[in-house]
């Protein structure tokens, strides 16, 4: 179950039908990507090691640089992003 307090992070659903285990990639993007510091915490305590690890290895590469950098951090696996911004390419 969603916590309330991060309810808005799921702005395109309703919340309280979300399953962690069915939605679970829906989940971890969500909050990987747009997630506030408390919304991270709640994440990796809900979340296993293994499971946001498994994940980044299948999905991580639709989260940017930045991001995928710091759950690598925390899910224990090398950084295996690369040099280089952050800025999408369309950006210029």
């Amino acid at each position: 179950m969603i916590p309330s307090e991060h309810h808005w992070l799921f702005w395109d659903a309703d919340p309280t039908k979300i399953d962690l285990i069915a939605h679970r990639d829906y989940v971890l993007e969500r909050t990987m990507a747009r997630g506030d510091w408390a919304a991270m915490q709640w994440l990796i305590k809900s979340f296993e090691r293994a499971t946001r690890a498994e994940f980044l290895r299948r999905r991580g590469h639709r989260l940017t640089p930045r991001e995928r950098a710091f759950w690598c951090l925390v899910s224990g696996l090398p950084n295996d992003t690369g040099s280089g911004g952050g800025r999408p390419l369309w950006a210029g």
